[in-house]
This record gives structure tokens, sequence and C-alpha cells, in this order.
């Protein structure tokens, strides 16, 4: 259940946005200054006006809740004299000191460039929760006046819903600027390690990152051939040359076997010509490493990481499984009705489910549901294969379910029963296992928990018959650093991306 990056994200400060477009020898047209790109040019517009946003919703977020609860609220039992309305106003700024304190503590008025909705939410919440106990703290310090604390609470939950509509709203209108190219930093790619490809991708689909991939230069590709979708424009000698002929704003590093000189030449070649250096790790190096450091006293020790799903932590994502595989399956059941006799009235022939072997924890075998998308008796001729884009072999309705990701509801059962999780690395068919566990290094330790409905690799793009490898270190990334903050993470950016999702086949 995935879909463009668009969907779910579009954070960045804006920075730069003076240099929105400049010409280059690639023939990009440089853009008219309007109104538009010279008012958010400035490179802090949108921490301020989030520090002005925030500040404004604190104050407000009082009086509704001074509103609500002596005005609106008409439970009996918490109807009561108002308290003096006097205080309340007194204590606005001290509340706007207490939530501009927490948030700033938590990030929120600093770059969003590259980071998602979802973290930035994320971290307001947290910031949130910090304000709600120095406000509780202040008020039980407090004795000139007895606030009340449902008055408090109401101010929490308010503030909480304004300021994520605010970031939400904020998101899209950024979104929109940076798709007209204000605001977009110009980035080239050096060299093409195993990150690249996925990075330029990335941040092709998310226009709203801020970053616009000019060229790559690559001393083993053609001059004039494409990476990525991307036009290799030179060799990476060329550098200091093409900085200043592109405009480009960031380079990005990824170099195979690059020696340390190399790599310290490209530093000063980016700091000569005042643009940034990122240097771009190989993924599979960073995402499938077992070391794990840890010290004692200050000396350093090096162990090899585990697997953090087990004991306490295990029962606690089993027990979430069963609660809500259990509620879904209720509340979906008049969906799956429905989808039931719409596949047997479109495609009579065939079963409504599809059932197939699949790999589970500790290699364990479970047969999989999901409707039907394809006609009957789809892998006849060719054998068990991955599905591909617009692929002949689906019914009409088949691809909506798709499309839609509705085909995955039976999958409900598989977690209730046990054999899956709601979060969890995608379980894959016997042939391909087979064909992995030789292939991809580490690929078994998918299995050391259960597979998922949906997972990390899903929700950054990674589905379908494609990026097998790249998929593997996502999974075994998620294995390694579980958290029930990482499951919710997944959950909600699996959520929003049903509806925005451009990729599902």
């Amino acid at each position: 259940m995935t879909g463009p990056p668009s969907s779910v994200t579009g954070e960045g400060t804006l920075e730069d946005m003076s240099q929105a477009a400049r010409p280059t020898d690639l023939g990009v047209a440089p853009q008219p200054r309007t109104a538009t790109a010279a008012i958010f040019g400035r490179p802090n517009w949108l921490p301020l006006v989030l520090i002005l946003g925030d500040a404004a919703i604190a104050g407000v977020s009082v009086i509704l809740a001074y509103e609500y609860r002596y005005h609106l609220d008409r439970i009996p039992q918490v109807v009561r004299e108002p308290l003096a309305f006097g205080p309340y106003v007194a204590a606005i700024p001290v509340v706007i000191a207490i939530y501009l304190f927490a948030l700033s503590i938590n990030q929120q008025y600093r770059s969003w460039r590259g980071r998602t909705l979802v973290d930035q939410l994320f971290a307001m919440a947290s910031g949130s929760a910090l304000a709600a106990m120095l406000m509780l703290a202040g008020m039980s310090l407090y004795r000139g006046f007895e606030y009340a604390r449902l008055t408090f609470v109401y101010t929490v939950i308010i503030a909480a819903v304004l300021m994520t509509a605010e970031r939400y709203l904020l998101r899209q209108y950024e979104t929109r600027l940076r798709r007209r190219g204000i605001g977009t930093e110009r980035v080239l790619m050096v060299g093409t390690g195993t990150g690249s490809q996925l990075l330029i991708q990335r941040m092709a689909m998310f226009p709203q990152y801020g970053y616009h991939v000019s060229g790559v230069l690559d001393d083993h590709l053609e001059l004039g051939s494409s990476f990525a979708g991307t036009p290799v424009v030179g060799r990476i000698g060329d550098l200091r040359q093409l900085i200043p002929r592109m405009g480009v704003d960031q380079v990005f590093v990824a170099v195979p076997g690059a020696t340390n000189d190399e790599i310290l030449h490209l530093v000063k070649t980016c700091d000569d010509l005042q643009a940034e250096f990122k240097l771009v790790p190989d993924l599979l190096e960073v995402m499938s490493t077992r070391a794990a450091v840890d010290a004692i006293d200050g000396l350093p020790l090096i162990g090899i990481r585990r697997s953090r799903l087990r004991g306490p932590a295990a029962v606690l994502k089993r027990a979430i499984d069963i609660v809500i595989s259990a509620v879904a399956l209720i509340i979906t059941s008049p969906v799956m009705l429905v989808i039931a006799i719409a596949i047997k009235l479109t495609s009579p022939r065939g079963p409504i489910f599809f059932r197939q072997p699949r790999v589970g924890l500790h290699d364990q075998r479970f047969t999989v549901y999901k409707f039907r998308s394809m006609i009957p008796d789809a892998e006849a001729q060719t054998g068990p294969v991955v599905a591909a884009p617009d692929d002949d072999r689906c019914t009409p309705v088949g691809r909506v379910l798709r499309r839609l990701s509705l085909d995955e509801l039976p999958q409900l059962f598989n977690i209730l029963k046990g054999d899956m999780s709601l979060v969890g690395p995608r379980p894959m068919p016997i042939f391909l296992v087979e064909r992995f566990t030789e292939e991809i290094p580490r690929y078994l330790e998918r299995h050391q928990v259960r597979p998922g409905l949906t997972g990390w690799a899903q929700v950054n793009d990674l589905r379908g018959g494609e990026a097998f490898a790249d998929r593997a270190m996502y999974d075994i990334y998620y294995v390694e650093n579980w958290s029930l903050a990482l499951d919710l993470k997944i959950l909600i950016l699996t959520a929003a991306r049903v509806f925005f999702q451009r990729r599902a086949y």
C-alpha cells in the first residue's frame, strides 16, 4: 500500500526560493521572478510562519477551550458557574511561551527540507505532550487562581488539532510552490553507488522535498545516456566546471570504492565553489550492517545486532495484532461481502479467494489469502510469476482492488490466526524465497518476525516485482530497529498512501 512520496510528504523550509530556476547549459530556461517567488524567497519564511501560527493557535486555544467548557459543553455533570475569564486571558502569554519552547525543543522550527509530514507530526505530538506537562506543573504550583483541569484538557486537544491542520495546509501550499520550481535546489549526483538510484527516484517522486537533480557525473556511463531517468552530463573530473555552469546548489556524492583523497578533493571543490556537499553512504552497508555499538563507562564495545522484537515486545505486538485485526474484520465485513459478490458476478468461473503458500516466521509455511484479482488459472501457462504493471491477466474488478489494495483485506484472517502481523516484511512466495536466499545476503533474516500486511519497504515505495534487494535491506532494517513508534508510523503512512499511491498493480 504505497504511493508516490508526494502523497504524504511535503516539508522543507523553502530555503533559497530566489534560486528557483537558473539558466543552464542543458537548456533550462530561467523562471520569471514572480511576486510569489519574491515573497517566499526568504530562506526562513516557513519557520517564521510556524512560530507566528503556533503562537496564535496556542492563544486562541485557551479562549476556545474556555468558551467550550462553560458555554457549549452541556453535559449535566460538568455544567457549572463559569470561572472568571480574566485569569485565563492573563495566562495566554505563558501558554504561548510554553508551547513555543516545547515545540522548538522538538525541532519544529528548523528546515523541513527532506522530512516527511508524518515525522513532523510525530515531533509535534511530542512537543505538545511536553507543553501539556509543563502547563500542568505550572497549574499545580500557581496559587493565585484555581484553573479548571477540564479547560486545560480542551486547550491541549484544540491546539493539537489546529496545529496539525496548520502544518498540513502549509505542506500543501509549499508543495504547490515546489512543483512550480519555487524554492527548489539544483542537485548534481556524482557517482552511481547503491543509494544513487533510490535517492534520485525519491527526489523525483517527492518534488515537495525541494530538490531537482540536474544531472549525473560518472566515469563509466556514456555521456548523454540516462541513469535513473536523469541525464549523464559529464565525468567526475568535470565537477569544477559544471557546478557554476549548471547553477548547482548541492552535490551528492555516491562513488563506490572512492579513496579518502578522492573524497577530500570533491569536498574541497564544493567548498571552493560554495556548493553544499552531501556524502551518500552505500545503502547495502548502512542498512544491512550487523554492527551494534555500546559502551561501558566510555569504553566502546562492538557486537552483533539482533532483532528487537523479542520477549514482552513480541507479546505486546501480537496482542495489538489480535485486537486490531478482529475489529477491522468486523468493520470491513460489509465491504468484503460486496467485493466477493462483484468477483463472482464478473468472473464466475474462478474462486473468490486466491490462496498461495508463503514463507512466514522462522521459515514456517502458511497459506495467504487474497481476493482473486486475476483470471482463473492465471499462472497455468507461465507458472508462478510476479505481477507487472498493466498485467493483462487482471480482471476489471481486480484492477480496482489492486489499485486500492482491497485485495489484501482477507489477510486480516491471517493476522488473527497468527500467520501474519499488521506490520512486517511482506510474505514472499516459496519460489522467490528459495531464489533470493542465494542471491541476497542475509535475506532469511526477514523471517525473524512475522510477515506483515504492510511494511517499511512498502511505505518507501518498494513493492511489486522490482527492487527485491532494496526491499530486503529495508526489511532487515525494520527487524533490527523495530519499535511501536515505527509500527505506528508505517500504519499512518500506509493509510495515507492508499488514497494517493500510483504504483500498486
